[in-house]
């Protein structure tokens, strides 16, 4: 037994000396690139600033909204509601913050792409007013985590944030004067960045085409969009966008959303790192027989454009498929059940000239996904896992 312990033990020693010695040499590798004379007795057209590191996190709303959009009619619209209400309850969304500030405080990325980040406000009795206008603040999911990563003696800051969807439906409500209090919910998508990271240009806008619904007799405009600020990063700027795209159900909206954000970034002269929850896998076809013509899915789109999948191009883990959707819609079910990847994060860094982008030396990982990051209550920080990748991306002069 002893002998096959000291076995083990050197294999695994063994292991890890190799992946040391591959680090070694790839770095050795990237600085020869950096620094070895051309045949012209030039120095090489690469040039290598300090790594940068990014993350991104779908932070969930807290419900499935869907069961909203689903209701057989107006009249049951209150009480699913107030059901769906229950499960935001039970989702604690502060407790559920606490796990990723932990997460954040553990990796400590200069840059982070927020999804679904939501602003929940009530207001009772419920005046049945068509436009969104309760005040009274119950969840705004921004302050709690920003609150906690101040806890945690970290210092971020909001460097972009946009408004998405704002939308405000009666709920049942037995406490009311007319047993009915209004929930509205305004989501965001927002840019943190560390406070010793500069920012510049910041950029929120939402897309020339939504998905349109009507609720309850209530017409609503489910907003979607993209921020983006230029970020100096150890002496490189980069320009760094965050983005939420529709759902795959909503037809062609979702590719044209995609479309709009690849033609706005096709202006940046800087190197773009994209990140965001896409609602797109890899595995997604390209649908050719929609009544809608041809559909390319939005992440064959960043690909055609000549954007790198940082998953695709890390160092270590190449057989993980880095699944980060969907945990249960309530956050506790025990084991988890990620089953697709659909929050990514891209590179666009190459001379025109070339056909593939160079992203340089990647080390990615998934996080929110094991027992160790639930809740001391067993809950799931998110439905969504977050992806963060530590980038060494080369420079062309």
């Amino acid at each position: 037994m002893k002998s096959k312990g000291h076995r083990f033990l050197s294999m695994e020693t063994s292991s890890i000396f190799k992946k040391q010695i591959l680090i070694l040499v790839l770095g050795t590798f990237l600085l020869c690139l950096q620094y070895q004379p051309s045949i012209a007795g030039e120095r090489s057209p690469f040039h290598f600033s300090p790594p940068v590191k990014v993350m991104t996190q779908n932070l969930y709303f807290g419900v499935d909204i869907q069961r909203v959009l689903e209701a057989e009619s107006p009249a049951k619209i209150p009480m699913i509601v107030a059901q769906v209400f229950q499960t935001l309850l039970q989702t604690d969304f502060p407790a559920r913050a606490k796990a990723m500030a932990d997460e954040i405080a553990h990796q400590k990325p200069d840059l982070i792409g927020l999804q679904e980040v939501a602003l929940y406000r009530t207001q009772s009795p419920s005046d049945f007013y068509p436009d969104p206008n309760a005040k009274i603040v119950l969840f705004d999911y921004l302050q709690i985590l920003l609150d906690e990563l101040k806890a945690r003696h970290l210092d971020y800051v909001v460097a972009a944030v946009l408004d998405d969807t704002d939308v405000e439906l009666p709920m049942y409500d037995p406490s009311s004067s007319n047993y009915l209090t209004d929930l509205r919910l305004t989501d965001h998508d927002v840019i943190l960045v560390r406070s010793d990271v500069d920012t510049s240009d910041p950029v929120s806008r939402n897309y020339t085409i939504n998905l349109e619904l009507n609720i309850g007799g209530i017409p609503v405009v489910f907003k979607r969009g993209y921020v983006a600020v230029d970020a100096k990063v150890g002496g490189k700027t980069y320009r760094f966008g965050n983005t939420h795209l529709e759902q795959r159900e909503a037809g062609p909206i979702q590719a044209l959303q995609a479309q709009e954000l690849i033609a706005v970034l096709a202006q940046e002269k800087l190197p773009i790192i994209l990140v965001g929850d896409l609602n797109s896998s890899p595995k997604d076809p390209i649908v050719t027989n929609s009544p809608y013509g041809t559909i390319v899915p939005p992440y064959k789109q960043l690909r055609i454009a000549g954007y790198s999948d940082v998953w695709k191009s890390r160092l270590f883990g190449r057989s993980d498929p880095g699944y980060t959707c969907c945990q249960a819609e309530a956050l506790d079910n025990m084991d988890s059940q990620l089953y697709e990847r659909v929050d990514h994060i891209f590179v666009l860094n190459n001379p025109k000239s070339w056909p593939v982008s160079i992203v340089g030396l990647v080390v990615a990982d998934i996080v929110g996904e094991k027992h160790k990051d639930q809740t001391p209550s067993g809950l799931w920080p998110s439905d969504h896992a977050g992806v963060v990748a530590r980038m060494l991306i080369p420079t062309f002069k």
